[in-house]
């Protein structure tokens, strides 16, 4: 009961958040697992290696500012760049460049042709944390660098990179050009032309593919660049991998500085880079776009004072991470597992856009930061407790702090996270009418190749008694892919279920009946064929050898004992059941990688980590995943045979109109619409969703509206579900604890306290000036740095993801209790 207090607490002490004009905490303390006894698993550099742990990206947080940012309501927002514009199929003008490694010049080979899309950014300059300008330099050269180590420029070249082949040649192939409109000392403007559109989503078009923000000075890049491509003081570096004889570079390292520094002092003697230089036909373009090379940031003296800026920086500080965003790293301490950011004194200049009406986190909330490693989780959690630490950055089970709870109640405020969201995968090999398989032993029979038993799997199963019993609370029913933090998909996936009438607690006997119906069914088939297939004092013989299904429990969590549930329901169902409890390695392979069609498996108790939140052209990929590619194993390819037709009569007895409002659809919304699909089986809209477009009997569809996806998506999901290559249970909840002297203003709905702006939106109580009116919680606001878009946001309530977050945790939490 304490914690439900204290998350409704949480929950109604939310208010729009506050815009500092000054900072109004004075230490935010952070304390983290490091399990292997290193406060990073990962390094500090900007290549597709770098900062890819879930510890070195979330202290990115604090050090960078991100071009946009994903909001709690699912959507893209404006951050440092503003997207002002979309075209749509324009022709490319000749000042849009790209790099050409081979030819080592700035080309603009794409000149007249059209573009399928044209995409406008807006972009805040102001300085570096030491005090060097952001320039047109800076965003060229990252630019530039994206090019030239993703392609390889003949046998030898230094300068390229397997992983940023694999990262960025599939989407620079895709770019046409760049062109720069505009550069204000605050500002620069410039336009992607790209051949890539996401018809149905502006935003989607404009991130999906590429944008350019770079993240350091280019000085600095520049500087890890040419001691990867050369080496220094016969020393190796590595983007990706450390090497025999040296280094993977990370710009965190206290034993890499000296190498950083010697490396940075040869450059001052020629700074200007071949990338920014004469020869490489830049000065052309820039008289182009109308830009001198002052105003572009390309001299030799600007070069000069950025190396000895760099180098001052490593002798202050013993670190190479100069960023854009509000701290800085003032120390690090590698064996004490101490990490210290101050709060920087630079020109912040940006666009932070409103989630739910309410601004973006932009100003900072504390002067400093620190950061600590821990080898005991039960340590940490007591210490939040004792207010020794304002929060423990690494989500835990109700379990693990129930008892410190009780005793520290009042200093602990919970933020939920969903972690994993566990599904039944179902072997499904064999002829979907009779169930017969030729395996290597012979011709056996496999009950869940029929379709008709794995869909009753959907009522066989009761997600409410796994919510309740095995995870005691920390969860929550699941219908399908999406957790109930990605409110968009979830909401369709939700009406879906509701219309195929599945619900939490599902229905054990209706689910018997569809299972024995099915086998009925079956038999009278096999009969012909010389087999039979008989339920005989409640088990069902296969020529007379009882059906047995094998399901694989996973050892290390709690999903053995759904396993164990799973077992028990389908003996209730007559099925034999042999309970195999493997570990992760040995359930994996056999089921992920052997073939289906020996049967080693019929039923697997798997997890799957929750992405966080992602956009809606991620969520385009669902079912050709989960319905295609992985059902029943990776790289199958099943094709899902059912139509629409079929699903039709299952929800509304081949009722369209009906259907379509069981559905709510919004596109489709007359039968006439909707009835040219009813022949269109499961695999085409899975790959319709897939590629944007899709033929069809000689006619081909695309998705040119938001509201015509989101039909399709139910369509897909109600086929997927009709098919049940596997059965969707729980998504799992842990905890981030936090000290009730700090609250988060913008809760992740899925990640709690692990996203960027959940972790931006940390601040002291001390923060919450709120005034209460009528039963509304409201915060004051005042002005930000970030030109032209100053506003004052009022009102708010108690409303948003927090609220959602301490209601959906109460009535389980509750339930526990009882």
């Amino acid at each position: 009961m304490a914690l439900v207090l204290l998350v409704l607490a949480g929950a109604l002490a939310v208010s729009n958040p506050v815009k500092a004009q000054s900072v109004q905490g004075d230490k935010l303390r952070i304390v983290q697992l490091a399990a292997q006894g290193s406060l990073f698993m990962g390094v500090f550099n900007p290549s597709p290696s770098g900062m890819t742990d879930t510890y070195t990206s979330r202290v990115w947080y604090f050090l960078n500012d991100p071009a946009v940012v994903t909001g709690s309501d699912v959507q893209y927002h404006s951050y440092r760049c503003q997207l002002i514009d979309v075209k749509y199929n324009v022709q490319v003008p000749s000042g849009a460049v790209v790099w050409n490694g081979t030819q080592k010049k700035w080309v603009s080979p794409n000149t007249g042709k059209v573009a399928k899309s044209a995409v406008t950014w807006k972009c805040g300059l102001g300085t570096w944390v030491d005090g060097q300008r952001i320039t047109l330099a800076d965003y060229l050269f990252s630019y530039a660098m994206d090019w030239e180590w993703a392609y390889q420029d003949g046998k030898d070249d230094k300068y390229y990179s397997q992983d940023w082949a694999n990262a960025l040649q599939s989407v620079l192939s895709k770019v046409l050009g760049l062109k720069v409109d505009k550069v204000t000392d605050d500002y620069i403007e410039y336009t992607v032309y790209q051949d890539y559109v996401v018809p149905y989503s502006k935003w989607g078009t404009a991130v999906g593919n590429y944008y350019v923000k770079p993240s350091f000075p280019w000085e600095l890049y520049n500087v890890m660049s040419e001691m990867v491509a050369n080496g220094v003081e016969d020393k190796a570096f590595s983007w990706s991998e450390q090497p025999q004889n040296g280094y993977q570079i990370d710009m965190i390292d206290p034993d890499q500085m000296k190498y950083f520094k010697a490396e940075a002092q040869r450059l001052t003697e020629n700074p200007i880079p071949l990338w920014l230089s004469d020869k490489s036909g830049i000065g052309a373009y820039l008289k182009m776009w109308g830009v001198d090379e002052a105003q572009a940031g390309i001299t030799a003296d600007i070069a000069k004072k950025g190396y000895e800026a760099v180098i001052s920086w490593i002798d202050k500080y013993n670190n190479a991470i100069i960023g854009d965003g509000p701290y800085y790293v003032e120390k690090y301490d590698p064996k004490g597992m101490t990490l210290v950011l101050k709060l920087a004194n630079n020109k912040r200049i940006g666009y932070p856009g409103e989630v739910n009406g309410k601004k973006l986190p932009w100003d900072p909330y504390w002067k400093e930061i620190d950061i600590y490693g821990t080898l005991s989780a039960q340590t940490a959690v007591l210490a939040v407790a004792k207010g020794e630490y304002d929060l423990y950055w690494y989500a835990v089970t109700y379990n693990e702090f129930q008892n410190i709870l009780e005793q520290y109640g009042n200093n602990l405020k919970p933020i939920k996270s969903i972690a994993v969201w566990w599904s039944l995968n179902i072997n499904f090999a064999g002829n979907q009418s009779t169930g017969l398989v030729d395996t290597p032993s012979g011709v056996q029979f496999n009950p869940f190749a029929l379709r008709e038993v794995r869909y009753a799997m959907n009522w066989l199963i009761n997600r409410q008694y796994i919510v309740s019993q095995i995870l005691q609370g920390s969860g929550a029913p699941l219908f399908g892919p999406e957790v109930s933090g990605q409110i968009d998909a979830y909401a369709r996936i939700s009406t879906v279920a509701k219309a195929m009438s599945i619900t939490p607690q599902g229905d054990e006997n209706y689910a018997i009946e569809l299972i024995d119906h099915a086998m009925t069914t079956a038999s009278e088939r096999l009969k012909a064929m010389g087999h039979t297939l008989e339920k005989k004092d409640g088990v069902w013989y296969f020529d007379e050898k009882p059906v047995t299904v094998k399901v694989i429990a996973r050892v290390e969590d709690k999903r053995l004992d759904e396993g164990k549930y799973v077992a028990q329901v389908l003996q209730k169902a007559g099925f034999k059941v042999d309970l195999l409890q493997w570990q992760r390695s040995q359930a994996n392979k056999v089921v992920y990688s052997s073939d289906p069609a020996t049967l080693q498996w019929s039923v697997y108790t798997e997890g799957w980590v929750v992405r966080g939140i992602h956009p809606v052209t991620s969520t385009a990929t669902d079912f050709w995943f989960l319905d295609y590619y992985v059902a029943p194993n990776f790289g199958a390819g099943s094709k899902n045979p059912y139509t629409l037709r079929q699903v039709v009569d299952a929800v509304s007895n081949g009722d369209v109109g009906k259907f379509i409002t069981a559905l709510g659809l919004t596109y489709y919304n007359t039968p006439d619409k909707l009835r040219p699909f009813l022949n269109w089986t499961g695999y085409d809209f899975d790959m319709l969703l897939f590629q944007n477009s899709w033929e069809k009997n000689g006619e081909t569809v695309s998705i040119d509206n938001l509201d015509q996806f989101w039909d399709l998506y139910k369509l897909a999901y109600a086929l997927h579900l009709y098919n049940s290559p596997r059965v969707y249970t729980v998504e799992t909840w842990r905890f981030f604890l936090t000290n009730s002297r700090i609250t988060v203003g913008m809760p992740d709905p899925i990640s709690g306290v692990g996203s960027f702006v959940s972790a931006r939106s940390v601040k002291p109580v001390s923060a919450e000036k709120t005034t209460t009116t009528g039963g509304q919680t409201t915060g004051s606001a005042s002005s930000t740095e970030a030109p032209s878009t100053s506003s004052t946001s009022s009102g708010g309530g108690i409303c948003g993801p927090a609220f959602i977050v301490g209601l959906a945790v109460l009535p389980l939490l509750l339930r526990r209790r009882k």
